[in-house]
């Protein structure tokens, strides 16, 4: 006999190593798997005893001991649905484990195997982890390098004159530095045009040149997979732009679209190559007419005026302004083509934040977003080849855009013990005086009485700012940030402290709001509903104020509540820039401008 325990077989010790195994499955099965038959159990013994060596091994070395043994520890080794005949005859010839089994005995296909894992991260380590990767590229001469973005504006032939410096390294002899477009903090940009040998335009395109301070090029705040944020946010942006186009979609037109860059990182700046929108910015189309001084004196009251009204012209005081003889009111900026520059805006906000214009989906492979310096002179303008139908708006400057940094969460950590989100704290800005064309939340003083992340709502409330001042037409300072009424007098809405919340008081059409309609008497020509929709963008709270797609289905309303306006495409006041001077089909005209 196998068994040296020849009175009782069901106690050990035995001879052979099989029998711990078995009793200790059996119990494993009346404790766990209660709707398996004997015939089920012993299938799945013989499988896992002949296909599995180290199950074996582990009851080999306790054979012959008096006590009992479990299941291995540290391994899973009953299946949760039990093997069958055909897989005791796969271990037996093979020596191995067949698949484990669904519950319908379909195999189960094996899980992929984990991936390696990634080095340790490395420390005080130089080149820093967040730039690219050596070698870096060979870095192009410039003779601009040590001038500072003012100077090169009062001399801007200097900055014409270099190459494009694209990459990969080619043959530029064939483009033109044109004109000097602007500079700021940033650095600079200009317009190259690139012509055929007879010397006709064949294309145009923006050289945005962005310098950075050494503590801002250190700074991986600043950075994201090894490349400048502004860099790969355009990436991002424009990876999803051609396959749009491909099935009739334009939605990505009203963001700025980028050709490439150069990254020169021993000078601490890079090139990225824009497209060029001959139609300027709004804030430059508007300019002079926002308001303009003819439109003042029409809308100052009667008891404010130190000279007497045109002849013939009579106050309306309903809508606080003067009318002409012919009973026509003052021009404002059409309210169709406002309706048709907030769309635009939502459109481009929601590709930032989503990847797409249609859904409040985020799609694969997309980042959430955030704009951040949505104002007038950051909206383009790309002239429609149409006639009668209105511009494109695009916007653009991606320079303070941003998405947060990834981050490996453990659960074990506790919360207070665990470094804070990025956002929003590395990216408020700690000015002592507001800008209030900004939301109240990118500042710091706010977040420290209301903290908030800064994210969809935030470019809600700068799309507001921008509804505010075309519904203003320019009037009391409006370009300088949306203002209301508080105890009587009108404030500016972003400020540190809390402001009450713009759309608190209903009237009878349940649609007032605390804008002073003395103050900016032009937002009593447009429908309640967009006034409204102004003031709820403006909220001080993020919580009081739309999604994107809020603002989306809103102006639809609106449209829809007025055909007549929704088939206007009367331009106004906007008056929108044809570049004469540098068009595609047309030779070059020989000279670099603006410098000489």
């Amino acid at each position: 006999m196998a068994r040296r325990n020849r009175n009782n077989p069901r106690v050990p010790p035995w001879a052979t190593a099989k029998p711990y195994f078995r009793h200790a499955a059996r119990a494993f099965k009346d404790a766990h798997r209660l709707d398996w038959t004997l015939i089920q159990l012993q299938n799945t013994i013989e499988t896992i005893w002949a296909g599995d060596e180290l199950t074996r091994d582990y009851y080999e070395a306790r054979r012959g001991r008096e006590r009992l043994y479990g299941l291995p520890p540290g391994r899973d080794i009953i299946p949760q649905n039990p093997y069958n005949e055909a897989d005791v005859a796969h271990a037996k010839a093979n020596k191995t484990l067949p698949l484990r089994r669904d519950a319908r005995g379909n195999p189960i296909p094996p899980v992929p195997a984990a991936p390696p894992l990634p080095p340790p991260r490395p420390r005080n380590n130089y080149p820093y982890d967040f730039w690219p990767r050596e070698p870096w590229h060979p870095e192009p001469i410039d003779a601009t390098r040590d001038m500072t973005p003012k100077f090169i504006s009062e001399n801007t032939y200097v900055f014409l004159e270099t190459p494009p410096h694209q990459w990969p390294v080619s043959d530029e002899s064939d483009m033109r530095g044109a004109k000097f477009l602007g500079y700021g903090s940033y650095g600079c940009a200009g317009l190259w045009c690139q012509v055929n040998p007879t010397n006709v335009i064949e294309k145009r395109f923006v050289i945005k040149e962005a310098r950075m301070s050494k503590s801002d090029w250190r700074d991986p705040i600043n950075w994201r997979d090894q490349l400048p944020k502004e860099i790969r946010i355009h990436q991002l942006v424009d990876s999803d732009r051609a396959r749009n186009r491909a099935y009739g979609s334009f939605d990505h037109d009203t963001l700025i679209e980028h050709y490439g860059y150069r990254l020169m990182l021993r000078q601490r700046k890079y090139r990225i190559y824009l497209a060029y929108y001959e139609g300027g910015d709004l804030h430059s189309a508007l300019k002079g007419r926002m308001p303009s001084p003819e439109l003042l004196d029409l809308y100052t009251s009667p008891r404010k005026r130190e000279t007497e009204a045109q002849e013939g012209y009579y106050w309306d005081a309903e809508l606080r302004c003067y009318r002409d003889q012919g009973d026509n009111l003052p021009p404002v900026l059409p309210e169709r083509l406002i309706i048709e520059i907030i769309t635009a805006l939502t459109k481009a906000c929601q590709i930032l934040h989503f990847g797409q214009a249609e859904d409040e989906r985020l799609i694969p492979g997309a980042e959430r977003i955030t704009h951040r310096d949505i104002k007038p002179d950051n909206i383009f303008i790309a002239p429609s080849n149409q006639p009668g139908e209105f511009p494109t708006f695009v916007l653009g400057d991606l320079g303070l855009a941003f998405f947060p940094h990834r981050r490996d969460e453990d659960d074990d950590i506790p919360r207070l013990s665990r470094a804070p989100p990025d956002n929003p704290n590395q990216y408020t800005w700690s000015h002592d005086t507001f800008d209030h064309r900004y939301a109240p939340e990118v500042y710091g003083q706010t977040q420290d009485t209301k903290p908030n992340e800064i994210g969809e709502k935030t470019d809600v409330w700068q799309i507001g700012a921008v509804l505010f001042w075309l519904l203003a037409n320019g009037f009391e300072n409006s370009a300088r940030g949306p203002q209301a009424v508080e105890w009587g007098y009108p404030q500016f809405i972003s400020r540190p402290e809390r402001f009450p919340r713009m759309e608190r008081y209903s009237g009878p059409d349940g649609l007032d709001n605390r804008f002073d309609l003395e103050l900016f008497p032009t937002l009593l020509r447009y429908a309640p509903k967009l006034r409204n929709l102004c003031a709820k963008c403006v909220n001080w709270d993020p919580d009081h104020r739309p999604t994107l797609q809020d603002i989306s289905w809103e102006l639809d309303e609106i449209l829809e509540a007025d055909l007549d306006m929704s088939v206007n495409r009367s331009y106004g006041l906007l008056i929108t820039k044809v570049d004469m001077e540098f068009v595609v089909g047309s030779l070059w005209p020989y000279y670099p401008q603006g410098g000489l």
